[in-house]
């Protein structure tokens, strides 16, 4: 079966489901290859074909050639590597939880991304936005405390009506004692909205302060790895020759009042500032402002790279 679910009882009671897109993974496979074989190839044309042509490029378009055959098998691999293509749901009645973990392409770096209790639920529902396709149903799990955990992998859809989708629904409801849920709740796409509740004083808040005592601030940031800091400084290292590049085009032509551009489909045009003073500047301004924003793309990558931690969500 190339999509669908293993499932996994184990002695102590514990139920793991483990979640498996076969499609998924081999087009993973596929995009890393071909992030690894396109600059070998590239390189071997270099040194047949294209030496010639290759030899008339300046030092910073050779170098961006360069940073651009080490960033496409970097992205192939990371892809490989830090995506979470694997996911499994473990359910445990004698702990009283549920997590729902991740693993890359290789099993390795497991993840937790969630974390739920599994005293009295109340139900399984699926959701689905209003006129959404089937695909994107949603299965959730709602406790009698009014919570509400989504149990719904990213990588196998819930398609009501299927094999697969049925034997997962019936697992799950077997073993958290609940009945399988036989229609899709319709929710509207705007949410609805919150219940007034009256902003509390600001003695009111003192008081609560006072009583919960000093709360340590959250970790608001994760440290990161050395292949992590390695490919953001090649991405930045990247977007930095790239708009260096950019800048020795554009400095020159601002000075000169002839400015020329490629496009997709027209090829090169120039503009003159003598003959076109409005599109000179419309397009000194767009590059101007290319430069500024992929240059603090550029900056981030790289000062997040030394100082080798990332903010997290909250």
């Amino acid at each position: 079966m190339l999509i669908g679910h293993r499932f996994e009882h184990l002695a102590n009671g514990d139920l793991h489901i483990h979640s498996r897109n076969l499609v998924q993974s081999a087009f993973m496979l596929l995009i890393g290859a071909i992030t690894l074989i396109l600059p070998v190839a590239c390189v071997g044309f270099w040194l047949t074909e294209w030496q010639a042509q290759l030899a008339d490029l300046n030092p910073l378009s050779t170098l961006l050639l360069v940073l651009t055959l080490l960033l496409m098998p970097a992205l192939g691999l990371s892809l490989l590597v830090y995506m979470g293509s694997r996911e499994s749901l473990r359910l445990s009645r004698v702990g009283g939880k549920g997590e729902r973990r991740t693993q890359n392409f290789f099993g390795r770096r497991e993840r937790v991304k969630s974390v739920f209790n599994l005293d009295n639920p109340r139900a399984l529902e699926l959701r689905r936005r209003e006129q959404a396709e089937p695909i994107y149903t949603q299965l959730w799990l709602v406790m009698r405390d009014g919570g509400e955990h989504r149990l719904t992998t990213d990588n196998v859809p819930v398609v009501p009506g299927c094999k697969r989708t049925d034997l997962w629904l019936r697992t799950l409801a077997d073993y958290l004692d609940v009945a399988v849920p036989d229609e899709v709740v319709m929710e509207s796409a705007v949410g609805k909205p919150a219940p007034y509740r009256p902003a509390p004083t600001p003695a009111k808040i003192a008081r609560q302060r006072k009583a919960k005592g000093p709360v340590p601030a959250a970790e608001s940031t994760e440290q990161l790895g050395i292949p992590a800091r390695a490919l953001l400084a090649l991405i930045g290292t990247f977007l930095a020759v790239l708009e260096l590049n950019q800048v020795v085009a554009l400095v020159p032509a601002v000075i000169s009042g002839r400015l020329r551009i490629s496009g997709f489909r027209s090829g090169y045009t120039t503009f003159y500032w003598a003959e076109q003073p409005v599109a000179f500047s419309f397009n000194v301004f767009l590059g101007v402002i290319e430069v500024l924003i992929i240059g603090f793309i550029a900056w981030q990558c790289l000062r997040t790279a030394v100082l080798r931690r990332m903010k997290a969500d909250p």
